[in-house]
C-alpha cells in the first residue's frame, strides 16, 4: 500500500513540475479555460484486456491468468506522454507458497492482484493512420491472499482483513496503436512486468518475478 500510494504522489509531482515548465500566459479567464479545455480533449482513455502469461519459476505458481487495463494518458510534448495505468488481474494459481508471519508461517494462494503503475511514454513513428509507441512504467504489484489478517478487527479502516502481498513493478512496453475516425483508436499492446515478490517478512521463497502482458486496448 506504500508503494501506491507513493506512485499516486510521485505521478502528480510530475504533472506539476510539467505544468511549472510549461507556463500558460493569459489575458483572461476565458482564455485560459479554452486552453484547459483543448488540452483534456487529447487526454486519452483507453479500456481494454489481456493475459498475464508468467515467466520461469513463476510459471510453478501460477498459470495463463485474465487482465483487464484501464488508462489515462496525459500528453507532455507532441511525442512524448504521461500514462497512469491500472491492471486487474485474476490469478490462476497452481500452487501455494509459504507466506512468513510474525506469530507463524502458512499456506497462501492470490486471490486478486492490482497493479497501479505510471507509464513513460515516447512515440517511435506515426503516419496519418497508426502511431509506434515505447514506454517505461514504475509502480506496484498488490497480490492480495486468502489467508486471513490474525490481527483484524475491524474497528480500523486501514486495517486488512487479508494478507496483502506488495513488490515494486518494472513493465517496459510497446505499444501499436490504430488510428480510427471520431478519435477512435485500437492498441495492440506487449508488456512484460518486473515484480520480486520475495519479500522479508512475507514471501521468503523466491516464485519469480516476471510476465508477460499481451492486450489490446481500445479508446473513444
Amino acid at each position: 500500500m506504500k508503494n501506491l500510494i507513493f506512485t499516486i504522489v510521485f505521478f502528480g509531482g510530475l504533472l506539476l513540475c510539467t505544468a511549472q515548465k510549461d507556463t500558460i500566459y493569459v489575458t483572461n479567464s476565458n482564455q485560459y479555460h479554452s486552453y484547459m479545455d483543448d488540452y483534456f480533449k487529447r487526454v486519452t482513455f483507453k479500456i481494454g484486456g489481456g493475459v498475464m502469461l508468467p515467466q520461469g519459476k513463476l510459471k510453478n505458481y501460477f498459470g495463463v491468468s485474465p487482465l483487464i487495463q484501464l488508462s489515462l494518458d496525459f500528453p507532455v510534448t507532441n511525442k512524448k506522454s504521461l500514462e497512469l495505468a491500472l491492471q486487474f488481474v485474476v490469478p490462476d494459481q497452481k500452487q501455494s507458497f509459504k507466506y512468513v508471519r510474525a506469530l507463524d508461517t502458512i499456506q497462501a494462494k492470490a486471490a486478486f492482484m492490482f497493479n497501479p503503475m505510471l507509464k513513460f511514454k515516447k512515440n517511435l513513428s506515426q503516419n496519418v493512420n497508426s502511431q509506434l509507441h515505447v514506454s517505461f512504467g514504475i509502480g506496484a504489484s498488490i497480490i492480495k491472499t486468502d489467508a486471513r489478517n490474525p490481527f483484524y478487527t475491524g474497528d480500523n479502516d486501514t486495517e486488512e482483513k487479508y494478507e496483502v502481498i506488495t513488490a515494486f513493478l518494472m513493465s517496459p512496453t510497446l505499444d501499436y496503436v490504430k488510428k480510427f475516425r471520431n478519435n477512435e483508436e485500437l492498441t495492440f499492446s506487449l508488456g512484460l512486468n518486473y515484480a520480486p515478490y520475495k519479500i522479508e517478512g512475507a514471501v521468503q521463497e523466491n516464485v519469480g518475478s516476471v510476465y508477460i502482458t499481451p492486450k489490446i486496448l481500445y479508446s473513444f
